[in-house]
């Protein structure tokens, strides 16, 4: 009796389920590529920030170990009243700031200078500065809320008052000054300029920026103070 012979049939994949199987294929390709590109951009604008943040520290850094006069707008510019020179750096500035020199990635650098200034009036419970009105120092609402007012030149030199509020230019005071400051009052507040350096790049066509704030001290000399001749 001769040995019976059995072939084991083997079912092939029909069309159908190869088009599926490459479409599931295709979807999770997709889905990994999409996850490493979002991680990789996340991550470079990550860095970009963190460089954004280092570039703006470093120049409040700078600014506190200048001059004290020299700390300001250029003396051209309409702000007020300095000997320094710190323009914007903006993206066609030679020698640019790079956040990363090797991809070409360029920031501005913009500076924002206020809380000191010469009065322009006021009473025993205000201060009013105008020359701040449309400029780059103009206030924010209520921004020196809790802050001390320091007369440090002029009328009522040596005075100082907590202030309760503030509008764009006028300081609202909660001791009285006597005398009133008036034309001839040099201010500071909390003693000093305060400075916001902000940077600003562009990635993948958005902007975004960051901002850095100090307050840098003063010295309290006739020289130092920045408004020698006024």
């Amino acid at each position: 009796m001769s040995p019976k012979l059995y072939i084991k049939s083997t079912k092939g994949f029909s069309l159908v389920e190869v088009m599926v199987a490459v479409s599931i294929l295709g979807i999770v390709t997709t889905a990994v590529v999409s996850s490493i590109t979002f991680t990789s951009q996340s991550n470079r604008l990550n860095s970009n920030r963190e460089a954004a943040i280092n570039v703006a520290q470093g120049m409040i850094e700078r600014l506190q170990a200048d001059t004290f006069t020299n700390v300001g707008p250029p003396a051209d510019s309409k702000n007020q009243p300095s000997n320094g020179g710190y323009a914007k750096i903006d993206y066609t500035s030679n020698p640019g700031v790079y956040l990363d020199e090797a991809l070409g990635i360029k920031c501005q650098v913009a500076f924002r200078f206020t809380g000191y200034g010469r009065a322009t009036g006021g009473g025993t419970n205000s201060l009013t500065d105008s020359t701040v009105t449309g400029t780059t120092a103009q206030w924010k609402a209520d921004e020196w809320k809790g802050d001390t007012l320091f007369i440090i030149s002029g009328r009522g030199v040596g005075q100082f008052s907590q202030i309760s509020g503030n509008s764009a230019s006028s300081l609202t005071l909660k001791t009285a000054l006597n005398p009133a400051p008036d034309a001839t009052s040099v201010y500071m507040i909390n003693n000093g300029k305060t400075v916001e350096v902000t940077t600003t790049w562009q990635y993948r066509g958005k902007d975004y920026s960051e901002t850095v704030e100090a307050l840098i001290v003063n010295y309290r000399s006739a020289t130092t103070l920045g408004f020698a001749g006024l």
